[in-house]
Formats: structure tokens, sequence, C-alpha cells
């Protein structure tokens, strides 16, 4: 008796950045898994020598949803360094892999959360990310107003998006010029484009969407009490432009950036099926932060 299994093979490029050509490689791959059914999904390496780490968010989301689908995961041929840095973060042990220690302390780990994990998203934000050593001084107020602005990306990606996981990493590149870290946060709800179409009754490509989504007050969340929904990336884009570094949105066909001060919006081939939230803290940077009123009891999570 012969028993035919089907096969998917993805081919890493030789580069997966946290840019418009990184997002466009994971929208395409989406395109090439999506229909997988009982197939085994196979992750080739081979033509790789780069893949930022921090990106091991967006990986770990698509192939999640793949393995719903009863699809096997392998990982063919990675190199000696892609190895150990994604075993450090523990996303090859999330898939069956090794676990490393990271005593490089250069890792925020992968996670796959629940709002419900509250908790430890707070934690992990205030000790992995917030809290090394060379990130940024912050004043107590100003760290925990930062804190709960990315919580709200977390948050916003279960009510908005209307998912159950929220998906993150994040890595310190402390031989990059400037030494940075990036930490994305992935779903796989509703995109940007669905939800804005569907709340303004409009056809926005995704672009669009993401734009009329950052501009302030602009939420497809209902209003609780008096607070309007939305008001995280207010804060980090506020943060990044102070510090010059950067904030990424993908969502469906749309890529927007906002770097240095500067945004830039433009249109991929295939779309994401969620939403991705990439944000590039810049480490070379003496200055101290503080919140304009300094109020501790303000701040509510």
């Amino acid at each position: 008796m012969l028993i035919l299994i089907k096969m998917k093979r993805i081919l890493l490029p030789h580069g997966v950045c946290s840019d418009y050509f990184g997002y466009s490689f994971f929208a395409e791959m989406n395109e090439s898994i999506s229909s997988a059914f009982s197939e085994t999904i196979i992750v080739d390496f081979s033509a790789n020598t780069w893949f930022e780490a921090n990106l091991s968010a967006i990986l770990g989301s698509l192939l999640s949803k793949a393995q719903e689908n009863f699809n096997n995961i392998l990982f063919e041929k990675i190199p000696l360094k892609q190895r150990e840095i994604l075993s450090r973060n523990h996303f090859l042990a999330s898939f069956g892999g090794e676990k490393l220690e990271d005593y490089n302390n250069t890792t925020i780990k992968y996670r796959r959360n629940r709002l419900t994990d509250d908790k430890l998203i707070h934690h992990f934000l205030s000790s992995d990310l917030l809290g090394k050593e060379e990130f940024p001084k912050l004043s107590a107020a100003a760290h925990k107003e930062i804190e709960r602005s990315i919580f709200e990306i977390f948050s916003n990606a279960i009510i908005h998006g209307n998912c159950e996981f929220v998906y993150s990493c994040g890595q310190y590149f402390p031989r990059k010029t400037p030494p940075r870290i990036d930490f994305t946060i992935v779903d796989l709800g509703n995109t940007i484009k669905y939800n804005t179409n569907n709340f303004l009754k409009a056809k926005f490509s995704g672009k669009e969407a993401i734009e009329w989504a950052v501009i302030e007050n602009h939420t497809t969340k209902p209003k609780e009490g008096n607070i309007p929904g939305g008001l995280g990336l207010k804060i980090i884009s506020e943060f990044v432009g102070l510090n010059k570094g950067k904030l990424q949105i993908v969502s469906a066909d749309g890529f927007w950036e906002l770097n240095k001060g500067i945004q830039i919006s433009d249109t991929m081939k295939y779309e994401f099926p969620g939403t991705i939230v990439n944000i590039e803290f810049n480490l070379d940077d003496a200055s101290f932060y503080y919140l304009t009123v300094e109020n501790l009891e303000d701040i509510k999570f």
C-alpha cells in the first residue's frame, strides 16, 4: 500500500530583515501555505545567511496557523549561527527543536500569548525589553507609560483582530550601527484594511487604511467612557521619533513606516493575513525621557 505525502518547500531568501522586502516574503509565504492541509511544510534555510530573530514572531505565527490545519513542520539546513539564535530565543523549541540558554542576553523570547496572560506580558515588557541595561533611560512614569502603550498593541490585536493569540519576539543587535532592539508583535486576526473599510464603509487599500488608522483619535474600537481606543501608537510614535528609532506596520497588502520622523507607505504584491507591528529602538541614545506631567497614579494598566 502506497501513501502519498504532500510537501511544500519554503525556501528562505539570502537575507530576511525587518523591511519591506522581508515582510513581502512572509506575505508570499502565507499565500503559498495557506491552503495546505495535512501536508509536510519544509522551511529550507539552505540559501539563508541572515535572519533577524525578532521576525520569529511572524514565521511562528504562520507555521502555528499551518499546524492547525494538521500540517507537519520541518526545518532543513539551518546554518549554525541561525540555529543557535533560534534556539536561544526558544523559537525552534516551540516546534519540537532545541532550547538553549541565552547567556549573551540578546534575545526577547518568542512567545504566543492570550490577552488573559496580561501579567506575564507586562512582566516581560518591563524586564526583558524596557529593563535592558542598554535601553534609553526613562523616568519611572515614562517607563510605565511606554509599557502600557506597547501592551495596548497586544490588547488591540485581540480586540480589533478578533483573534485568540498574539505572537511576539525581540532581538538586540549590539554590533549594528547604531545598536538597536527590534520588537515584533503579530496577530492573524482581522486586518486593519478590513476593520477600517467595515467601520467607515470605505474602499481603502491596505496602505490607505494604515495611514488612516495611525492618525491620532482614529480608531475602529468603541470608546469606553471618555477614553478613546487606539492611544498606544501615539505614545510609541512620539517616543521612536525622539529616539530616532523606527515604527513599522504591515496589514493585508499595506506597508507603513515611521523612520526618524519620516512616514512612508507602500503596497505589497501579496496580503499578510493579519497585522504586524515592529518597533525599533535606537540604543545609541544618551537622552533621559520623562513625561510632561509625571504622575504614576494617572497611568493605569
